[in-house]
């Protein structure tokens, strides 16, 4: 697996992880009336989750890379034979 295409991985298993991560430990405000969204959290930690996601995301695709060094996933055969064989 080459540079380009771990970066790619990497971007999707990002986004997967951050929209997974992003309803945790949200809390809700309390107050209601005009201008107070009853769905909006106090303190969403967007920054916090964004650097847990980088580094669970890093891990991941090293797995990936490393499941296919070892020939455990082998999707260049799937490229060039076809998934019917």
């Amino acid at each position: 697996m080459n540079i380009l295409t771990a970066f790619f991985i990497f971007v999707l298993v990002w986004w997967v992880v951050i929209f997974t991560m992003l309803p945790l430990g949200i809390e809700r405000h309390e107050e209601a009336g005009k201008g107070f969204d009853a769905g909006a959290p106090k303190y969403a930690n967007i920054k916090k989750k964004m650097i847990y996601t980088t580094f669970i995301s890093i891990a991941i695709v090293a797995l990936i890379w490393l499941l296919v060094d070892l020939g455990v996933i082998r999707w260049t055969e799937w490229f060039t034979k076809g998934f019917d064989q």
